[in-house]
């Protein structure tokens, strides 16, 4: 295989985070991308079992902590949760089950009502 014809390696995006615009209202939608992110990166490789969900939660808890070291929304990170949890139904693959507390849950819908709002607007 020469060089012109070898399969590209995708180009990693930022995080949400590392955005200058990842303040207020707006980190919740950056938040909701990494959030995917984070998850999706311990999860795509390997059995999705009870130690792929460990890795997944501290790459989740460590990205809430990163949203509140930054003040991205000063105290709308601190003291809310995300927990991750294994699904399994009758004949069906297990599944990743996102609970989160309804306050930052609130501020993430509404921040995305906002930004459906506007992106409409400017239409």
């Amino acid at each position: 295989m020469t060089a012109s014809n070898a399969p590209s390696t995708p180009r990693q995006e930022p995080w949400g985070y590392t955005h200058p615009d990842c303040r207020g209202s707006t980190a919740f939608l950056f938040f909701t991308s990494d959030l995917a992110r984070a998850v999706n990166e311990q999860l795509a490789h390997g059995p999705l079992d009870a130690a792929a969900l460990e890795r997944a939660q501290q790459a989740v808890d460590a990205l809430v902590q990163r949203y509140i070291d930054i003040q991205a929304a000063p105290a709308a990170f601190a003291g809310q949760r995300i927990r991750l949890r294994l699904e399994t139904g009758q004949d069906a693959a297990p599944q990743v089950a996102l609970e989160m507390s309804p306050e930052l849950e609130d501020q993430i819908i509404e921040a995305q009502r906002l930004a459906h709002q506007q992106a409409a607007t400017r239409h």
